[in-house]
This record gives structure tokens, C-alpha cells and sequence, in this order.
């Protein structure tokens, strides 16, 4: 568990000093959007289908929330190297990318026991980020078109 913190504040001190390509309009709009869509689905998809979850039932360990952290760090650092004005064969690559980097963090999150899953596989993890992935591209496209009009 403590390597994982460590992992958790190496990935926000990348974000936090990492050059900024994207308005903080555009990063926390997408963001929130991202975190909504993540927390309505999680909620779903455990109290409705117990098809995976967080935590221990029994027994919340707070230092587990360090996991919603990491992911707006993680969010961050996607979203401000989105390549936004490339081809689609671009955007296509790095999502394909990412979805691999998030298949791999989910991992290790089953690993040491932050994540623990009933029905689910890692298999649906990876379309579920594929297609959650181009939607908040979607979302970002939209914010960063309001910005730029206004």
C-alpha cells in the first residue's frame, strides 16, 4: 500500500508541474465530467450488478482514497497532451494507448487489493476505457471550441 501512495503523489507532482497545454477551463470541465461519468458508473455497476468494487465491505481503510487522487492526476496528464487538432489515426493511437496504461493501473489496483472484482474482467475494463476515453474526448473537443468562440 505504500508503494502505491508513493505512486499516487509521483503521478500528481507530474501534473502539477507539468506544462500546461489545456485552459484550466477545458481541464476541469473535462474532468469533472470524467469523475461524474466514473463515480455514476461505479455506483451502478456495484450496488446494482455487485459486478466489482472498492474498498473491503466490511472495513473502509482510508488511505485506499488515495485512489481518487491518482485518477484526476492520471485524467490530468491524458487530457493535456490530448492531441486535439491531429488526425483521427492520432487520437485513435493514443487513446488505444491510454486505455492500455489505465488497463494496466487497474490492475495493479486488484493487485494490492484496492479494487476487487465479482463478475467483472479486465477485459470489460479495457472497451468500458476505450469508449469512456472518446467520449471525454468529445467533451474536451466541445469546451476547448466554447473557449476559443467566445
Amino acid at each position: 500500500m505504500k508503494l502505491f501512495i508513493v505512486t499516487v503523489i509521483l503521478v500528481l507532482l507530474v501534473a502539477l508541474k507539468m506544462p500546461r497545454k489545456r485552459t484550466r477551463h477545458e481541464l476541469l470541465a473535462t474532468i469533472q465530467f470524467a469523475l461524474l461519468m466514473n463515480f455514476v458508473t461505479d455506483l451502478y455497476l456495484d450496488l446494482k450488478y455487485k459486478l466489482y468494487w472498492y474498498f473491503d465491505k466490511e472495513q473502509i481503510e482510508w488511505s485506499y482514497l488515495a485512489v481518487a487522487l491518482g485518477e484526476v492526476a492520471v485524467l490530468v496528464i491524458f487530457f493535456n497532451y490530448f492531441p486535439l487538432k491531429s488526425n483521427a489515426i492520432k487520437k485513435f493511437i493514443y487513446i488505444l494507448g491510454w486505455t492500455c496504461i489505465l488497463v494496466l493501473l487497474e490492475l495493479y489496483a486488484v493487485y494490492i487489493r484496492v479494487l476487487h472484482y465479482g463478475e467483472w474482467n479486465i477485459i470489460y475494463s479495457a472497451v468500458v476505457y476505450f469508449i469512456s476515453m472518446y467520449i471525454l474526448y468529445f467533451v474536451l473537443d466541445y469546451t476547448a471550441d466554447r473557449r476559443e468562440t467566445q
